[in-house]
């Protein structure tokens, strides 16, 4: 009966790892394209972004197809993307976008929708560009970002996000709206003759429709017209977006280096000083506490007439009848061990590597 049993445990077993079907985490694993193979954008919420001044002026996120954004929608309508567990804790919502874009394949003044803001929508685009929000997208699990440099080194970095307007200085009280997106896509060529994705940048821009009533997406005038949405009448325009494919060097193993930035590296002696004393003063304390308790038990032990008959132990004394007791789940126990004393000496190798590259 025990043969049979296990047989058919394993047999089933077997039945249902046949009809799994396996799944992709996105950003897990490489994705390899071919050339003219669509690249989805898929857009998250938007989050307020610190100001020039260092200040947040928001603390609210929003959906990126909130009716009072009014931005362009997908014909297949809006679908829902399936988000991992770091996403959901971070309050990511992502969906499908209309955008359309192939590896390999540079595009120029696309119009991706005509869009029209009423005078409530408009109130409420412009408090969003004050709150200085930014737009989240995700290509092949990279964010979209801006290229910015660091004031203090020097060195350029991707900084998630991109503006959803202007309002800085002389736009302060009629704020622009960025509704022309300049992509570059950095690709990398794999050995076998496929492209990986490996950068994703965006430069948005501010271009009102000219008389015409066809957008031009002039980029490059030295004083292009700017678009700002009116709260009083209804405003009409056009989203527009050019994308541009430049061949890297970066492998998609180190594509998230240029994500990584730290704004000031130094080590902050102060505050590791500060903490190494507080925790040596409580282990100090903890000590002598025990010490005090233990002491008191030994001298009660020592006091005690041998010609008694024989007490209890009591205290800290019970203790001896546990240290040989076997577990109940030793399995169990001896990988929780083993992990927890992997994690604190990879912790601790790391720290000393960093404190000792940095001296």
């Amino acid at each position: 009966m025990r043969i049979g049993s296990a047989t058919t445990r394993w047999l089933a077993l077997a039945l249902a790892s046949s009809s799994a079907r396996a799944f992709y985490l996105p950003g897990a694993a490489p994705k390899d394209y071919a050339e003219g193979e669509p690249v989805p954008v898929y857009v998250n919420a938007l989050t307020p972004v610190i100001a020039s001044n260092a200040k947040l002026k928001s603390m609210m996120n929003y959906d990126y197809y909130n009716p009072g954004f009014n931005f362009c929608t997908p014909e297949e309508g809006i679908v829902k993307q399936s988000e991992s567990l770091g996403s959901i804790l971070f309050g990511d919502r992502i969906f499908n976008s209309p955008y359309n874009i192939r590896m390999r394949q540079n595009a120029s003044c696309t119009i991706l929708c005509k869009s029209s803001l009423s005078t409530e929508q408009a109130t409420f685009m412009n408090e969003r560009i004050n709150e200085d929000q930014a737009i989240n997208w995700l290509v092949d699990g990279l964010p979209a970002s801006e290229l910015k440099q660091d004031p203090k080194s020097g060195e350029l970095f991707y900084d998630m996000g991109f503006n959803l307007g202007n309002d800085d200085d002389e736009y302060a009280e009629k704020p622009l709206l960025n509704n022309h997106y300049d992509i570059r896509m950095e690709y990398h060529e794999t050995a076998n003759g496929k492209f990986r994705v490996v950068g994703v940048l965006v430069w948005p821009f501010s271009l009102d429709t000219p008389s015409s009533g066809q957008p031009t997406c002039d980029t490059q005038s030295a004083n292009p017209p700017h678009l700002s949405v009116s709260s009083t009448k209804k405003n009409e325009f056009y989203y527009t977006y050019s994308v541009t494919w430049t061949k890297s060097d970066t492998p998609w193993a180190t594509r998230w280096d240029n994500y990584l930035h730290i704004f000031d590296p130094k080590i902050h002696w102060f505050s590791l000083i500060n903490s190494i004393v507080i925790v040596v003063f409580l282990c100090v304390m903890v000590s002598m506490i025990l010490l005090r308790t233990v002491s008191k038990d030994i001298s009660r032990y020592n006091a005690m007439d041998l010609s008694e008959d024989i007490q209890e132990d009591f205290g800290w004394k019970l203790v001896h009848g546990e240290v040989f007791r076997q577990p109940r789940y030793p399995m169990a126990l001896s990988v929780l061990a083993g992990n927890g004393a992997q994690l604190a000496a990879m912790a601790g190798i790391t720290l000393g590597t960093i404190i000792s590259s940095s001296l």
